[in-house]
């Protein structure tokens, strides 16, 4: 049950991975968690677990435009979205990486257009590194992907990051090291 000084999460994409890692550990330290998830199982049989297919940025979007207070949205990037340390290695990644730099540049916007209407709400995105999960076991990779970690480590780390944020930090990109990645 969520403590009197609980934090309030929402996590849209908590099937598995990154996502359901992040609901865990949230839930582990008391705090209020809602999350999305796409087919939901005995192992999302949690109070706060809905089922619903949304999309990040047009949820974030949609619960901005509802007035709701936010305090912070977190979009997980990669560092495979940043244009200005391309990863020409990374064969087979062109889809992934271009739709990681368009998630940067939409939340970027996002974070100005809300600036300028003064809203306090800080907008992030997050590279988690390289993480063990089903989606990173990509099989004929000619290329090693190197320092891959457990997803309790990252999200661990990914949590201290984001709770360091605060308002001035809106519009910027980090690692799960709490270091400003380049764009």
């Amino acid at each position: 049950m969520a403590g009197a000084n609980a934090k309030t999460w929402l996590i849209v994409g908590a099937s598995r991975g990154i996502g359901h890692e992040f609901a865990t550990q949230l839930l582990n330290r008391g705090d209020k968690v809602f999350v999305t998830v796409r087919k939901p199982g005995i192992e999302h049989d949690v109070a706060y677990w809905t089922d619903a297919k949304a999309e990040p940025s047009h949820f974030a979007q949609k619960l901005l435009k509802a007035g709701i207070p936010v305090g912070t949205i977190v979009f997980i990037s990669s560092d495979s979205g940043s244009v200005s340390a391309f990863r020409e290695h990374e064969d087979g990644f062109a889809a992934y990486g271009a739709s990681k730099a368009a998630l940067n540049v939409m939340a970027r916007h996002m974070a100005a257009e809300l600036k300028r209407k003064g809203s306090r709400t800080t907008i992030l995105m997050l590279h988690p590194g390289e993480v063990r999960t089903d989606m990173a076991k990509i099989e004929d990779l000619d290329w090693e992907v190197e320092g891959q970690m457990e997803p309790q480590e990252s999200v661990a780390a990914c949590i201290e990051t984001v709770e360091s944020k605060g308002p001035d930090d809106s519009g910027t990109f980090w690692t799960w090291r709490n270091e400003p990645y380049p764009w």
